[in-house]
């Protein structure tokens, strides 16, 4: 399984996501239809892609009102995004804008 479809599937299970649909849109910027062709094509994040939900992550987290377990997901989401930029495309650290 990608980082992409398990960024995918822990985001849907603590509620931050509805549909992967709304994955592609709300959290990578995308086509509707993008996480879905990544997915059938077996292909993980592209460095847009990651970085894009790298922020959409940090932005989430900002959010104090929200549940600790979503707090705590958002947390290791933001380190394996991080580690997955690092490891498979050499960035090693990705700014808010």
């Amino acid at each position: 399984m990608t980082l992409l479809e398990t960024t995918y599937r822990q985001l849907h299970s603590i509620g931050l996501v509805t549909c992967a649909e709304a994955f592609s849109a709300d959290y990578l910027g995308k086509n509707r239809n993008w996480y879905a062709f990544q997915k059938y094509a077996g292909r993980d994040f592209s460095v847009a892609a990651a970085i894009q939900c790298l922020r959409s992550v940090r932005l989430k987290q900002r959010n104090a009102q929200l549940p600790a377990q979503q707090q705590v997901t958002l947390q290791q989401l933001e380190q394996q995004l991080l580690a997955h930029l690092n490891e498979k495309h050499s960035v090693a650290d990705v700014l808010d804008t």
